[in-house]
Order: C-alpha cells, then structure tokens, then sequence
C-alpha cells in the first residue's frame, strides 16, 4: 500500500504540474485516485498542499510584474536580466513570461479535484474535518480565479476536474462578471465550512478567509459585507497591530498582524525573485523619486516623521536621483522592506516571506467602507490604528468637515505607504477606478518630466489587463487575444 501511495503521489503531482492544456488532455486517474487515494486527512491534506507550490511558483513568474511594476510606485530597469521598464511604462505584451496563467490553473486543477473527492470521504473522516478542508479547497480556487480576473479579465472558468477522456476539451473564454460570480459563490461555501478554530499562517486559516472576503467584497463595491467580514476577521481575536514593530511585518512576516504569509525556502522553492529583485543593488525596479517626495510632504503635514518610511525605502539614496533618473536609474537604490535599513546581499533575501495579507490591509479596507456607508467617526478611527502605529497624529472628524472625499483620498494614500512593495497598489488604483487619472498623470507629469520616454498612456479598460501568452494562444484554438496586444 506504502509503494502505492508513492505512485499514486506521483502521478497527482504529475497532474498538478501540467499547465492548462496539459491537464485537460492528461489520462484520467479517477479511479485510482478515488478507490486508494482519498481515504485519510493526510491524503486530502497532501494533494491541497500542492496548491501552494503552485501559488509560490505563480509569485515567482509574475507577482512583481502583475502588481507593483504597473502602478505609480516603482520604476524599471530596461537593461539587465530582469528588465522591466516596459511593463512599468505600459508596453506589455504577449511574449512576455508574465503572460502565463498555467500556474493560476494548476492550483485550481488542486482545488477542483478536493471538491469533488472531499465530498466522497463522509465517514473517513470527522465532520469538521471534511468540512474545513472542503472550504479550503473552495477558497484556493477563489483566490486563483480572484487573481485571473485581476490580471487578464477574461478567463476560461473550469469547475470540474477531468475524470475521463470524454470530458477533454479545449476551454474558451469566460466573462469576467462570471468568473467573479464564481469567485464569490466559492467564498460564501467556504465561509458556511470553515472551522474557525484553526490556526495556521502560512496556508488556509479563517483569518487568510475572512480578509480575502472582505477584499472581494471591495472589489464588488459591496461595503456592507466588507464591513460584515472584517467584522469577522476581529472576532476572531487572533490579530493586532499593538506591539508590532512596522518593521517586522515583512522582514518577520509572522507577527500578529501578519494573517497570511507565503513561506519561503531557498532549496525548496528556488530563487525568491520578489525580494531579490526589490532588494537588488543592480536596480532592476526601484522605488521612484515621486515615492519619496509624497512621504516627505505627508510627515510635513503632520508633523512628525512616519516610521514606515525608513524601514521601506532607502532615504539615503533620495539625493542620487538625477533630473533624467526615469531613463537612467541611480545606483544602489532598494526597497528595504525586508531588511530595514541594510543592504544585503541578493543571497540573502532567499529565504525571506512573502505577506499575503495583513492587519493593516483589512483595517484600511475597512475604514473605506465606513466611510463610503457614511460612517466617517468609524472610518476615520480604523484609519487612525495604522497612523498611530506608523508615529503619526491621529485625524479627527473637525479636521474632514464632513468632507468624505478628502477621507477617502486619505486612505487611499495611507494604503500606497502601508502597503508598498506588497502587490496592492495597481490592484488598488484598478479596484477604485483611477488607472486613467493616476498613470496617465504619472507618466506625463513625472516619467516624462525625468527623462523617460515611450511609455503607453491608459486609454481604454483592456489595457489594464495583461495580454494571454502566445504559447497558450497557439495551443488552443478557442482562445483569443485580450483587446490589441
């Protein structure tokens, strides 16, 4: 039975490397896998753990350049072996590696098969037990698909794991509106299963659950359920920001207001190139001038230095930023956010963590709800949790005179300094509709003004979303081309 079990791992690994067309044309393994495979926890909990390496080698391909080297934060190196000025100036295309989405549908390969083989375990295993791994597996394909349509908009929506050959086909695309309908009929499952008494930061947990419902919710303009799941995630009474050092929040990435963390293994998961690039003296992508000018009116304003400042970005650096910088980078500038005011060496950022989520995003989240229900005392008070924490005054209700606008720019400046460098600013400029205003005011009013030239302005929605890749388009027949990539 041992040797059995080997092979049948094997063969479900097999299954779970294989990209999107592979997986669909792949020869069925139902039947061993439902008779032998699904008979313990440890069976469901080894094929669910695949998920997550598929989801650490998705961050690998694309997290910096589906996050942060789209939006007003960074800029890119044209030369080098990581260059990345052309998607900082909006010239992505579809050769580009990034363009890839395999390892997206290799977790939700992983999550359609817990689905429908959890189910067939009732009286192998406790019921809580089968009912939390159930909801985990709803929410891993929630946050794959989340991602999809985040990153490219139109995707194939498959919910069904193939289980004979009759079932191969090659998907076409599906609106985006269903794909995130799917997305939240995934979390509300998941939410009904869920066993709140888990513990576990570096996978699936009711805290990773509840943050990533009330991000959603956000995206769905839904500010009564984002006020709803936050609500849950602090009843839950596992996080806090008090006594947590800003600076340990992605140089530890495990304090108490880290809620999900994507661990991290050199010799299990290869180069780390999120913190490797970010914390690289060679400049592949770096923070821009535009950065370190907004913080510094910020603390004028005031008037007090915010803390979060010297352990993100290198302030030393800011004097080396020539009037053409945009087109020429300057020297040894990094993000220091996993390393707080050291330069290490790129080695050393290999076995450093990723956050997911924290305290601090579902806070700010929050607090812009509130505020868009009109509770500006509640909104400015979560608000005030991440000011306080970073050094600075608290704002009061006097301070607004009822202007809600004014609240909300605030938090969504508050974001950008929070949460630099963690994969939410373009997601945040998409989420709230200011793509156009933002980046087309960013590169004619900043890119151009530093020297940088050839840069694409935003004109029309597709071009928020990332082109499919060439290789997928000329494996499958029934997909077509994202707008005019």
């Amino acid at each position: 039975m041992k040797k059995l079990n080997i092979i049948i791992y094997m063969l479900v690994a097999t299954l779970c490397s294989s990209c999107l067309d592979d997986f669909l044309t792949i020869k069925p393994l139902a039947t061993i896998t439902n008779e032998v495979y699904w008979q313990s926890e440890s069976d469901a909990r080894s094929e669910l753990n695949a998920a997550y390496a598929h989801l650490q080698s998705a961050y690998k391909t694309g997290f910096l350049y589906w996050t942060e080297a789209r939006g007003d934060n960074f800029l890119g190196n044209v030369t080098g072996s990581k260059p990345v000025q052309n998607v900082t100036f909006n010239k992505i295309n579809a050769t580009h590696n990034s363009a890839n989405w395999n390892d997206w549908y290799k977790m939700i390969s992983v999550a359609n098969y817990g689905i429908h083989f959890i189910p067939t375990m009732t009286g192998k295993l406790e019921e809580t037990t089968q009912n939390h791994l159930l909801s985990e597996a709803y929410f891993l394909r929630a946050f794959a698909y989340f991602n999809l349509y985040r990153i490219w908009g139109d995707v194939p929506l498959i919910t069904e794991p193939v289980l004979k050959k009759s079932e191969v086909t090659k998907p076409c695309v599906t609106g985006k509106d269903t794909v995130f309908a799917c997305v939240v009929s995934d979390l509300e499952k998941a939410v009904k299963l869920v066993d709140v008494t888990v513990d576990n930061i570096f996978i699936y947990s009711p805290g990773a659950l509840y943050a990533l419902c009330t991000d959603v919710a956000m995206w769905a303009k839904d500010y009564e359920k984002a006020v709803e799941y936050s609500q849950m995630l602090y009843d839950l009474k596992k996080y806090t920001l008090n006594g947590v050092d800003f600076a340990d929040v992605c140089a530890v990435a495990t304090t108490t207001d880290n809620i999900w963390t994507l661990k991290w293994s050199y010799s299990v998961n290869g180069e780390n190139t999120i913190t490797s690039t970010l914390g690289n003296s060679s400049n592949p992508l770096i923070p821009n001038k535009l950065i370190y000018d907004k913080w510094s009116a910020w603390e004028k304003e005031a008037g007090a230095l915010d803390a979060r400042r010297a352990a993100t970005i290198d302030s030393i650096k800011y004097k080396s930023y020539t009037s053409k910088h945009a087109n020429r980078l300057p020297a040894g500038c990094q993000t220091w956010k996993w390393s707080p005011g050291k330069h290490l060496a790129q080695s050393e950022y290999q076995e450093c963590y990723i956050p997911i989520y924290r305290l601090a995003d579902i806070i700010l989240l929050r607090a812009e709800a509130l505020n868009k229900l009109g509770r500006m005392n509640e909104a400015i008070a979560e608000m005030n949790k991440i000011r306080v924490r970073a050094g600075l005054p608290g704002k009061d209700l006097a301070y607004y005179g009822g202007d809600s606008e004014k609240l909300d720019s605030d938090i969504f400046q508050e974001r950008q300094f929070e949460l630099f460098a963690e994969g939410k600013r373009w997601f945040d400029l998409m989420r709230t509709d200011r793509v156009e205003s933002v980046m087309n005011d960013y590169f004619e009013n900043y890119i151009a003004k530093y020297g940088g030239t050839g840069y694409r302005l935003f004109m029309e929605e597709w071009m928020h979303y990332w082109p499919i890749h060439t290789d997928i388009l000329n494996e499958n027949e029934n997909l077509h081309q994202i707008g005019e990539y």
